[in-house]
């Protein structure tokens, strides 16, 4: 049982107190039928009952859910929202449509303008909210998807601060006159996604080929070329259930270093043979692969290079199949239409994503990859309450996928977060909030 205690002065935009109907109508939309293609009803499932609709609101839970803390990260004003289609409502704009639009929210800015495929702006909320006043009248957020461009924005003064993907010509911004540099590593694990599902490569189905496919690629010196210049603390991530800096990371994937020898030990026991362009063939299928990945992202066109030509080395093809970020994550991964695919998961702080992401049958696991005994143990450390107790569920758990490779996790990714200097309050969030997370501190002099 969890009982949220809502501030006293905890209102929206227009006047209306937050209160306990907004959690209970929330939680309703959370588990409404008709959106859960939008809304992943995981975790909000585990709720047993609400009471309170005031400012003490009580949930008990079915049983003990350690990752509570997940839930209610936002809250809908119900006063503005109920009796609307929640799939069309805020296509827009964040605004209440009961009163023209206007726009809502219970925070330091309004969402005031939102031009589709170019920004959004951002204003100080006129009613003020608990928190301190904010200091800039308003934040202007541009839409700028080519790294190369927001580098020149930055550099030409047409834009105040930016959180790009990580790219090798950032490096040349460090010592730049009037700008400054905040890097972290981030809670991003770059990785690939091997589909294991009918329309990915037969081969991909047999954990010995998935091995022999990690044991092709050198991730060591990947890291070191993709990042050294930008962050020289990030290595090679060992784990799929934990990043670097987490406590209880334990690398069992570090087993699974670059080795041709090995991979050709691999292919001779399983009877694949190598053609005369030096790539396997098993049982009559070619060990070849389509890589996809963002289409425009350097780094990542750098990445594949390398892993392509390590590859090739050990008798394994990669093909370029980069597209648009919107076909691969839009239909390629949620269809379970690709071979591999190279992108980064930003995870939560609690490692119930883990629960998504490879428990058998689950939405959020594109790569189709099952294994009862994994899903037993991810499922109990939602359960666990004892959070080291926890942990060690989660890496029994990635101690058997390091055997079952079902995905090949590469690099913990950095954030690089770049600023004019006349900018005051500027401070990197490293988890999925970003630096905007404490806008209302933000100020120019």
């Amino acid at each position: 049982r969890v009982t949220y205690y809502i501030r006293k002065n905890a209102k929206w935009s227009d006047g209306v107190p937050v209160t306990g109907k907004d959690f209970r109508f929330t939680l309703a939309t959370a588990l409404n039928p008709k959106y859960k293609d939008h809304i992943d009803p995981l975790g909000w499932e585990e709720i047993r009952s609400m009471k309170g609709n005031g400012k003490v609101v009580t949930v008990t839970f079915k049983k003990n859910y350690a990752p509570w803390k997940g839930l209610f990260g936002y809250i809908l004003p119900e006063h503005a929202l109920s009796g609307t289609d929640m799939l069309t409502v805020w296509n827009d704009c964040i605004c209440n449509p009961k009163k023209g639009n206007a726009p809502i929210g219970d925070g330091p800015f309004l969402l005031t303008k939102f031009d589709r495929g170019s920004g959004v702006t951002l204003e100080r909320n006129p009613r003020g909210w608990y928190g301190k006043r904010a200091k800039l009248d308003s934040v202007v957020f541009r839409f700028i998807t080519n790294t190369n461009s927001e580098i020149q924005a930055i550099r030409g003064g047409e834009v105040d601060a930016i959180y790009p993907q990580p790219q090798l010509a950032l490096a040349d911004l460090k010592g730049q006159n009037g700008l400054k540099i905040q890097t972290h590593l981030g809670l991003q694990e770059e990785h690939i996604e091997i589909q294991q599902g009918p329309k990915g490569n037969p081969l991909a189905k047999q954990i010995w080929l998935r091995q022999a496919l990690i044991t092709s690629l050198n991730r060591t010196a990947a890291a070191k070329a993709l990042y050294g210049t930008l962050n020289p603390n990030i290595s090679a991530l060992n784990s799929l259930v934990r990043l670097t800096n987490e406590p209880g990371y334990s690398p069992h994937f570090n087993k699974w270093n670059y080795n041709v020898n090995k991979v050709s030990s691999l292919m001779k026991a399983h009877n694949c043979t190598k053609g005369g362009d030096g790539i396997y063939t098993c049982n009559g299928t070619r060990v070849s692969f389509l890589f996809e990945s963002t289409r425009g992202n350097k780094l990542r066109e750098l990445a594949f290079t390398i892993f392509q030509d390590q590859a090739a080395k050990a008798g394994i093809e990669l093909k370029n199949g980069f597209v648009p970020a919107g076909t691969l994550f839009g239909s390629h991964l949620p269809e379970h239409n690709f071979d591999l695919a190279m992108f980064t998961y930003v995870l939560g702080v609690d490692p119930h994503y883990n629960v998504s992401i490879f428990s058998c049958g689950s939405d959020g696991n594109y790569g189709e990859y099952c294994n009862r005994n994994v899903t037993k143990l991810l499922q109990a450390s939602d359960h666990q309450l004892n959070e080291a107790k926890r942990v060690v569920l989660i890496n029994k758990a990635d101690a058997i996928m390091a055997n079952d490779v079902p995905q090949i996790p590469l690099f913990q990714r950095a954030t690089y977060f770049v600023y004019k200097s006349n900018l005051k309050g500027m401070v990197d969030n490293a988890s999925s909030q970003g630096p905007s997370w404490n806008a209302e501190a933000w100020s120019k002099s």
